[in-house]
């Protein structure tokens, strides 16, 4: 309870921040429950000054048609007057509870931006974006009707307890003991609801995952011919969110009818009680009509008091789990005197380097090398073997378990990371482009780019003449993942994107791996114009990329066990002689062939 109080106190926090707008919900609030309080003894009074009266010739029929219409009138104008004020409470509630999240949202969104990779490491997709969505939404409605409801049914059980027992104290003291009942059945439908209906948050978080996953894993499901395992596998998650939902509607089926007849119990009393009042004269019908609405407005009140535990409680899980995304602290951080790195050479060094994902995993081992200043190095290795993780380490996306990087004599955990990703060109091995033109992929790291600078990194990149050829150009909008373009044209455009921040440092991550021997010509020809006076970082299983490499690290299980050129690395005949063996008898088609591609090209242009 402790926890959910400090839940409550952070979306408080929140609430305070927008009191103006929850001021005016709670004054209109109080302005129509009183109004509408007043509807039922216009009621009575017409029915005993009026039509009592003429139904007993005791007055005269133009007069009590006089009467009656003024009633009427003063009905229609309460009537009108809650409409207004309850017109003016929902726009300022909605526009309240909507500004409320909006500000939790951002600080969500924001908190997910400074996240590590270490985070998403060990978060699901679908777990993040059932927080962000389905609690957010939670959130919105316990503001948007819960929470104002509770101030509205507080306000109408006080103000027609009043007026009840000011017009009929008995009746009222006969009617008391059914609201306890009332309450006490929402209550305990509350307290058997409300854990079915956190399996059902934790459910549908892992259907949304699950869902997720396939869609974003389309291509590899088709292509193992895996669909019948992931409708199974889907099917098995929606059961169990389907038999929880059937076990909350079960549960509402058994309570709704219960809570139908302690109403219907309260009427009959209201009837018996009150008719031998009417037989005896000390009771109106008028006063016994009213009593029986100002019963159906105390109902409500008891009502949403029980089903109030529930949301309450369903609320502050979500807002828990959403609190839990704002609060995560990130691995990286900046230290408080970090300083802004200037402009790179390039230089970067690996000094006695450890890291481990989990504890006693070990990815690196006292890693120790040296890129100079426009050098170009090669990573390879097996798979696993650490290469990727060295990668990342260089901009800092994890920190070293031991050791120190450098990068022209910083250490990397002394510096901003703006100042220090800024300087550093990324091209992933899977390549990601948003769903937006693609002049705005390339200009995507660097957005006040001039259009001039985004052509001529599209130029470098090889990019620039199949864009060219687009219905758009570089209007041209991609869809997610740039599903509409080749591998190849991806990969260009991130080249392109990387190259248009004009990088001191360029990590390329075997970004030539699954393209054909025109696209590979393509890229390869457009990387060797834009390594120069840059220091890269190139992890690949291509030969031709590898020999080209000023310096190559094999790496086994964490460790370099060998470093050095193409040639003096050949010369040793050691384990990247016989990987390299290996990978050429298994490329030799390609590397010939673009062998060929280059020497036609290059025949075309001396022509």
């Amino acid at each position: 309870m402790v926890a959910r109080m400090g839940t409550f106190t952070r979306i408080c926090r929140y609430i305070s921040r927008n009191w103006p707008l929850f001021l005016v919900s709670v004054s209109c609030i109080l302005v129509s429950t009183i109004v509408s309080v007043q509807v039922p003894l216009l009621i009575r009074a017409a029915i005993d000054n009026v039509i009592t009266p003429l139904a007993e010739n005791r007055l005269e029929i133009e007069l009590g048609k006089s009467t009656l219409f003024t009633l009427i009138l003063e009905i229609i104008g309460l009537t009108a007057v809650v409409g207004l004020f309850s017109f003016i409470q929902r726009y300022a509630n909605t526009y309240f509870s909507q500004k409320v999240v909006y500000d939790i949202r951002n600080d969500a969104f924001a908190s997910l931006q400074n996240q590590s990779f270490a985070f998403y490491d060990k978060t699901h997709t679908g777990q993040l974006l059932s927080k962000v969505t389905t609690d957010m939404d939670r959130i919105r409605r316990f503001l948007g009707f819960q929470l104002t409801f509770l101030i509205s049914s507080i306000i109408l059980l006080i103000v027609t307890l009043y007026t009840m027992f000011s017009i009929n104290t008995m009746l009222t003291l006969f009617i008391l003991p059914i609201m306890p009942c009332i309450f006490a059945t929402f209550y305990s439908f509350g307290k058997k609801i409300r854990p079915l209906f956190t399996q059902m948050r934790e459910q549908y978080g892992s259907l949304t995952s699950v869902l997720h996953e396939a869609i974003t894993g389309i291509r590899v499901v088709k292509a193992f011919a895996q669909e019948d395992f992931e409708r199974k596998k889907f099917a098995s998650k929606n059961d169990k969110y389907f038999q929880t939902t059937l076990a909350s509607a079960k549960i509402r089926a058994l309570y709704i009818p219960l809570v139908g007849f302690l109403i219907g119990l309260g009427t009959i009393i209201i009837f018996w009680y009150g008719g031998f009042e009417v037989i005896t004269g000390t009771l109106t019908i008028g006063t016994l009509v009213a009593f029986n609405a100002y019963l159906a407005m105390l109902v409500m009140p008891m009502r949403f008091f029980g089903m109030f535990i529930s949301g309450y409680h369903r609320t502050m899980a979500a807002g828990n789990r959403i609190f839990e995304v704002i609060d995560a602290e990130t691995e990286i951080k900046e230290k408080p005197d970090a300083l802004t790195l200037p402009k790179l050479k390039g230089h970067v060094k690996f000094e006695n380097v450890s890291f481990s994902y989990r504890k006693g995993r070990p990815i690196l081992k006292n890693v120790t090398f040296e890129a100079k200043p426009g050098e170009t190095l090669a990573l390879l290795g097996a798979t696993g073997s650490g290469k990727s993780t060295i990668i990342r380490l260089i901009p800092r996306f994890y920190d070293a378990s031991s050791g120190k990087i450098i990068v022209n004599d910083y250490d990397v955990r002394d510096v901003k990371l703006k100042s220090l990703r800024k300087q550093i060109g990324i091209v992933a091995q899977e390549t990601f482009l948003f769903s937006m033109t693609i002049k705005e992929n390339i200009a995507y790291g660097k957005p006040e780019a001039k259009m001039d600078e985004i052509v001529a990194a599209a130029k470098a990149a090889r990019a620039h003449e199949f864009i060219s050829t687009l219905p758009k150009g570089y209007d041209s909008r991609i869809g997610e993942r740039g599903v509409t373009l080749s591998g190849g044209q991806r990969q260009r455009i991130a080249i392109a994107r990387a190259l248009l921040m004009n990088p001191r440092i360029l990590i390329l991550d075997d970004s030539t791996s699954s393209v054909d021997v025109e696209t590979e010509y393509e890229i390869q020809h457009a990387l060797r114009a834009v390594l120069k006076n840059r220091t890269a970082f190139v992890i690949t299983q291509r030969v031709s990329t590898i020999r080209n490499a000023d310096k190559i690290i094999f790496l086994e299980k964490g460790e370099i066990v060998e470093e050095g050129t193409h040639e003096t690395l050949m010369a040793k005949k050691g384990a990247y002689y016989q990987i390299y063996q290996t990978l050429y008898e298994t490329q030799k088609p390609n590397v010939e062939a673009v062998s060929e591609h280059t020497s036609s090209k290059q025949e075309e242009t001396e022509q």
